[in-house]
């Protein structure tokens, strides 16, 4: 029987332009580099979703967001047992510009082109879903 080693919930930015949404990529000095994903971040003790969007939002991307409906929780396990829960919202709108602190470089991909591009295994659930592909 595998055990579960550990649970982690975070939260997920889907911005929209038209047909396509934003993917970004991690840069060399964070955790993950290199890997694309939907920004965004770990709740913190006591956090809802959309506070917690929210606040990696504006740590990360330097934004005040307006955090919309929940799209889908995607929920994966890594080879070491590890499961990411990940709580994807829906960006209405947000103020301010967009600032590259933890990334560096973005994406607005199209929607049908979503799973064929290259991301962290719990944001390719997530693309999976917007692209209307069975998971």
């Amino acid at each position: 029987m595998d055990i579960i080693k550990s649970r982690m919930k975070v939260t997920a930015a889907i911005f929209r332009n038209g047909d396509r949404v934003l993917l970004m990529r991690r840069a060399v000095d964070q955790p993950l580099a290199g890997e694309w994903e939907y920004p965004g971040g770990k709740f913190e003790d006591g956090e809802d979703g959309p506070t917690c969007l929210r606040r990696e939002l504006a740590e990360e991307l330097g934004i005040d967001a307006q955090i919309g409906d929940l799209i889908t929780i995607a929920k994966h396990t890594t080879d070491s047992g590890k499961v990411i829960e990940l709580h994807t919202y829906e960006i209405l709108g947000y103020a301010g510009e967009i600032q590259l602190r933890v990334h560096d470089d973005m994406h607005w991909v199209s929607i049908p082109d979503l799973p064929a591009h290259p991301q962290l295994p719990a944001d390719l659930i997530v693309s999976q879903v917007l692209a209307g592909v069975q998971v």
